[in-house]
């Protein structure tokens, strides 16, 4: 997946931007994950303030990449033909003087000898490798004129060296003079030293073949064997090295991806601010005889580099029409009055030709052509664009499958793939930006009013994304005011186009579509153009006024698949301004704008993702607001609007606008009751729960995670907590589901609770009454104005000091418990967690024994006290506990009178009932253990 990325608010450097060749060759595996070999002084930062050119590099060395030829072939080992080279071993090891049998033409400078190296690459000349060790040969500063077809890896041989023994071989053919062939022959090595465990080759083959006359030179791949190790993307360094390790002075084989076929090589020197390197892994192994071919320049060498043109295009809005393409003199010598041809064939014909004064040695120009004549005919066009033949005529003709259509404008052309992986925008840590957009322009006669826009995505990551539809900002052309933004989108993580609805946006020139990333990276489709046409697509890294034109850097080649279906200006103008308001359990609200010549309106509503042309239940009314009746609760719903302004007249659907029901509060009849605020996403209260900013100051209670600084949950994973102000003083409350109540019943609450640091004092208490009002918590049961502890604490409920006094209602309702903070103003952080509801007293067969014994801390750790009081207890109480299960997991003696502690600390923790005996009475109390 290609990336684009920023570092803060400013656009980083881009050495993780993996541009594609033209080719349409590309990567699904990121620079992030196989990262290059940087360019030693390169710094290609990229700002608004800056905006990097698109100079065509010339190459010195005379390989350049144009002429470069990746083709299948044969592989035919020398068996004991020629000479076998000596080295003095397997590894990091130069060779002595070898011959090539001819004088090879290389750099300016011809060559009779060479020194191979065993790290998979010669040196021409007498002088051998500097440093016999360096791998990375090819961008080194010292060594000069090398040629490695498998640099960039410490090489060794093959582990197994009796039955794969390496050896290095040379043979000249005996061919007639100007026309023999040196083949150099590496054979049965591996790609780590022996036993390494991440080699990723058991053995490879390769051989360099140079050719007199024409001085071309060939890589030609053998047999390669995996290890059976874990499969490793490594980055080998393939191609020709000149005078320095300068880009210009080099020619290399760009395999961008370890995880393709060795098909897919193509031929480039950077990328980015990276030398192009040639991953591999044993996983994809090269065919046999896979051949890297290096030519020459040629004397004249012509080429049309890419063609500027739509691969859709609607008639008349996109009218009228010219055609650029960008020629290139890739030759040695300049090229004087060059014919350009235009053909367009199909549907139907034009051809206009352009001539080029002249074009320097590694010059581009851009010629454009006469606009299309009119009028044309719906139906496909193939567009075309040649040179004569010269040189090189691998490179004289362009091909463009183009639509002529009624209502639809896009850049992609039909005929070529999109590239693998996409185009994302990311940070410098490869994390997706949100909000970062990408956009196209399209250019438009007269008005018309879009209805759709088409995503095209390769294979992928999900992701989710909202589109945007923009006006033309004026003389600059890039993107200005947005006109209408759809509701988000998900990205499908399979190849192909997400189609979205846009509510007849009516625009009356050139206008913009764009994608919006929301969560993950989008990974939009496109195609390679290289160089890329400038002021049609655009980058915008956060939300804001500015946008950037792709083609401002430095080889971008991204023909964004981003596009529009269009429809004639209807006179039922679509309604807008879709709200929801006035939410409930079961009702909803739907408000919107209409047209003044609309006689009703269809309001179309269901689960959210519905199909509207196929599903949803359909309601008609003839003015708005609409009240929707009978929804069910707690779920997202989508709601689309049409204007009715006739029998047959109607608008496109406005929409979708989404919400979601309400829940339907509980109210809690069985105890005990816990809330631990783990049942929903942090952000979210749970249902039932109501939150109230008594001093509206905008902070209050709200459910947490980790609060950072170790102010973790007194159970993973959420927590409640009051934000505090430090200006205000806190008055906030939130209150419990409502707890239906028996009067006479004794109920006993608990809570955890802490600040968030010891130098702040928070205030805290807990009250309950009928109504969730500050006015209605008539009845207080805990308080504590000097909260300091950072760590929690349990707040149990019994009589003693400091605990949370019973609940016993004198009549049967439903009640809440209410915690109103009220700390002074700039204190800090308070927090509650798992907060419980308990029946003091489940059964008794005495009142006055039920009124003597009282058990607590409740919950408990595990130490339970069972304090007795006025029992009139003759010896021992028998204490007896029982799991929910009816199970007895616990006995105890404890005195008549006085204190006493039942270790219950081997129990887990869970509900229990605990019966106290004295004679033939009893008492039945539950109680919660909470480790």
């Amino acid at each position: 997946m290609t990336k684009i990325y920023q570092t803060g608010t400013s656009v980083g450097t881009w050495r993780k931007l993996a541009f594609m060749s033209v080719l349409g060759l590309a990567t699904s595996v990121s620079y992030g994950q196989e990262q290059g070999r940087p360019i030693v002084g390169k710094n290609m930062q990229l700002s608004r303030s800056m905006k990097p050119g698109t100079a065509k590099r010339t190459n010195a060395l005379p390989y350049p990449a144009s002429r470069g030829q990746n083709v299948a072939g044969t592989y035919t080992d020398l068996g004991t033909t020629g000479t076998a080279i000596a080295t003095a071993n397997l590894d990091d090891a130069n060779s002595g003087v070898q011959d090539i049998g001819f004088k090879f033409s290389y750099n300016g400078v011809d060559f009779t000898k060479f020194v191979l190296n065993t790290n998979g690459f010669i040196k021409l000349g007498e002088v051998a490798p500097v440093d016999p060790e360096d791998t990375d040969i090819l961008v080194n500063s010292t060594d000069q004129n090398v040629i490695a077809p498998a640099s960039g890896i410490d090489l060794a041989g093959a582990v197994n060296q009796t039955t794969s023994p390496t050896e290095y071989r040379v043979f000249t053919s005996n061919d007639p003079v100007g026309s023999r062939v040196c083949t150099i022959q590496f054979k049965n090595l591996s790609d780590q030293l022996p036993g390494n465990t991440t080699a990723q080759f058991a053995t490879m083959q390769f051989q360099i073949k140079l050719y007199e006359s024409s001085n071309m030179v060939e890589f030609v791949y053998g047999a390669w064997t995996s290890s059976g190790n874990t499969a490793l993307g490594k980055g080998f360094l393939v191609g020709l090295k000149g005078s320095s390790e300068a880009p210009t002075d080099l020619s290399l084989a760009y395999k961008a991806s370890s995880s393709t076929a060795w098909t897919t090589t193509v031929f480039q020197t950077v990328v980015g601010t990276n030398y192009a390197p040639h991953f591999v892994r044993n996983t994809f192994l090269p065919d046999p005889g896979r051949t890297y071919r290096f030519r020459t320049q040629a004397a004249t060498d012509a080429g049309v580099t890419t063609i500027y043109t739509m691969g859709k295009l609607a008639v008349p809005n996109s009218l009228p029409h010219v055609v650029s393409a960008v020629v290139t003199n890739n030759g040695s010598a300049p090229l004087t009055s060059l014919p350009v041809t235009l053909t367009v064939g199909g549907a139907n014909t034009f051809v206009n030709v352009k001539t080029v004064a002249s074009l320097a040695v590694g010059a581009s120009q851009t010629v454009t052509f006469d606009a299309y004549p009119t009028p044309l005919v719906l139906g496909t066009n193939t567009v075309t664009v040649s040179v004569p033949a010269d040189g090189d005529n691998t490179n004289n003709s362009l091909p463009y499958t183009q639509e002529i259509t009624a209502d639809q404008v896009a850049y992609i052309n039909a005929s070529q793939a999109l590239v693998a992986g996409g185009i994302t925008l990311t940070d410098a840590q490869s994390a997706p930006l949100p909000g970062g957009s990408l956009a196209v322009k399209y250019k438009n006669s007269q008005p018309v009013a879009i209805t759709q826009v088409k995503a095209g995505f390769p294979a992928g990551t999900a992701a989710t994304f909202q589109v945007l539809v923009l006006n033309s900002d004026g003389a600059n052309g890039t993107p200005g005011t947005i006109l209408y933004s759809s509701p988000v989108q998900n990205r499908p993580a399979t190849a192909g186009t997400v189609t979205v609805l846009v509510p007849s946006i009516v625009v009356q020139g050139d206008f913009h579509v764009a994608v919006k990333q929301v969560t993950g990276g989008i990974a939009l489709g496109y195609q390679n153009e290289l160089p890329l046409r400038a002021n049609t697509f655009f980058v915008q890294f956060e939300p804001g006024p500015t946008w950037s034109s792709l083609s401002t850097f430095a080889g971008a080649p991204y023909r964004l698949a981003l596009d529009a279906v269009l429809s004639p200006v209807p006179t039922c103008i679509t309604p807008t301004s879709l709200a929801i308001s006035k939410v409930g359990i079961t009702t909803a609200t739907v408000s919107f704008n209409g047209p003044a010549n609309a006689t009703g309106y269809t309001v179309i509503y269901g689960a959210k993702g519905f199909d509207p042309a196929t599903g949803g239940t359909s309601v008609t009314t003839t003015a708005s607001p609409y009240a929707l009746t009978g929804l069910a609760a707690s779920t997202e719903y989508d709601v689309y609007v049409r204007a009715n302004c006739g029998a047959t007249d109607k608008s496109f659907l406005a929409g979708p606008v989404q919400f979601k029901t309400d829940c339907q509060p509980p109210v809690i009849s069985t105890f005990p009751y816990a809330e631990n605020f783990d049942s929903v996403l942090p952000g979210a209260i749970p249902c039932g729960l109501i939150v109230s900013d008594d001093n509206a100051d905008g902070k209050t209670w709200m459910v947490v995670g980790n609060d950072g600084a170790g102010r973790f949950p007194a159970s993973a994973p959420n927590q409640m907590r009051y934000a505090f102000s430090s200006t205000v003083a806190a008055n906030d409350w939130f209150y419990t589901n409502p707890l239906a109540l028996k009067a006479g019943t004794s109920y006993l609450v608990s809570f955890k609770y802490r600040g968030a640091q010891p130098s702040s004092t928070e205030k805290l208490e807990v009250k309950y009454g009928t109504a969730t009002t500050a006015a209605a918590q008539t009845n207080l049961l805990w308080k504590n104005e000097a909260i300091t502890n950072a760590d929690y604490v349990t707040a149990t409920g019994g009589t003693a000091v400091g605990q949370v006094t019973p609940i016993t209602p004198t009549a049967d309702g439903n009640y809440y418990v209410g915690f109103h903070v009220f700390s002074a103003a700039n204190q800090f952080n308070l927090y509650i967690d798992d907060v419980t509801v308990t029946t003091a007293v489940v059964n008794s067969s005495s009142s006055a024994l039920a009124r003597a014994i009282n058990l607590y801390p409740n919950p408990t750790a595990g130490n339970l006290t069972v304090e007795v009081r006025g029992a009139n207890a003759k010896g021992g109480l028998q204490v007896e506990v029982t799991n929910m299960l009816g199970q007895r997991v616990h006995t105890a003696t404890v005195r008549g009178n006085g204190t006493s502690q039942v270790d219950l600390s081997t129990l887990a923790n869970g509900m229990y009932t605990v019966k106290v005996r004295n004679g033939s009475e009893y008492m039945v109390s539950r109680i919660a253990i909470q480790k």
